[in-house]
């Protein structure tokens, strides 16, 4: 664990909260880096996207739980907006582990800085051994379809993959939606070249409006916006101990968990048309 003197910029009070809540996860995690990127997540949360996040008072205070999510982008924003959410909250900051597919990143510097801000390569094993530090984990079930939906599909999800459900299925974790709206329009995808991305070997090579037209960093940048994240109400169900019905009702939480988020970004979208400005 590192010490106790906090970084620059993020409080003193919020950082001792932060830093009780650090115990257990990835053992590479590295709160001074979180730290200092908390004022850059700030920016892009509070001035650039201007996020109205809805719903902590759903997740329980201490314990396991698992957050599901659209992907909204081809970079991990939501997710990183929502870990800020978490860290930066006054009174029950928690730590958030992002699960992800992190085998296709080659460059070591990247691989690591993830690693050091929450987030853990995904694997059945990991997530069961999380739970049982009864961290909170969020993934993004719609895994590399996702991350280069074109713009005229923004908001339409694809399949979740139910296997990632299996190990919170396994522990009978509670799950939550959640339900992200605006990280499409600010970095709006017009295609995938899929034959590119097959030979560099990426998951995705999505064309945006920046990506791969300016150099690095700045390919990464981002229409302003006003994003609405939104953390609905766990769901409820029951488990069984041989492995089919695991499995069957793994399958259903996946296809109900689709279904809320969906219905909720349908809900969102609906209300922005109603009241735009």
């Amino acid at each position: 664990m590192p010490g106790n003197k906090p970084v620059k910029r993020f409080p003193h009070n919020m950082y001792c909260k932060y830093l009780e809540e650090c115990e257990g996860g990835s053992d590479l995690f590295d709160i001074e880096t979180t730290a200092r990127l908390a004022s850059v997540l700030g920016f892009f949360f509070h001035e650039w996207w201007k996020v109205d996040l809805k719903g902590l008072e759903f997740l329980p205070k201490k314990g396991p739980a698992l957050i599901v999510g659209n992907h909204g982008s081809f970079l991990p924003w939501p997710g990183l907006m929502l870990m800020y959410g978490l860290m930066s909250h006054k009174s029950h900051p928690r730590r958030l582990n992002i699960l992800a597919d992190m085998d296709w990143i080659n460059d070591e510097r990247l691989h690591r800085t993830l690693l050091k801000i929450g987030f853990v390569p995904w694997s059945s094993d990991n997530c069961k051994r999380l739970f049982a530090q009864e961290q909170l984990v969020a993934i993004f079930p719609e895994g590399t379809a996702g991350m280069y939906k074109p713009f005229s599909q923004r908001y339409r999800l694809h399949p979740f993959n139910w296997t990632k459900f299996l190990p919170a299925t396994c522990e009978h974790i509670p799950i939550y939606p959640l339900a992200t709206l605006g990280s499409d329009e600010s970095v709006p995808i017009f295609t995938n070249l899929s034959d590119l991305a097959q030979l560099l070997n990426l998951p995705a090579y999505p064309l945006t409006p920046f990506f791969p037209w300016f150099p690095f960093p700045t390919n990464l940048l981002s229409f302003p916006g006003n994003w609405k994240i939104r953390i609905l109400k766990s769901t409820h169900y029951q488990v069984k101990g041989n492995r089919e019905d695991l499995e069957n009702t793994a399958k259903q939480n996946a296809t109900f968990v689709e279904g809320e988020i969906q219905a909720e970004l349908n809900r969102l979208l609906r209300a922005r048309i109603k009241a735009p400005f």
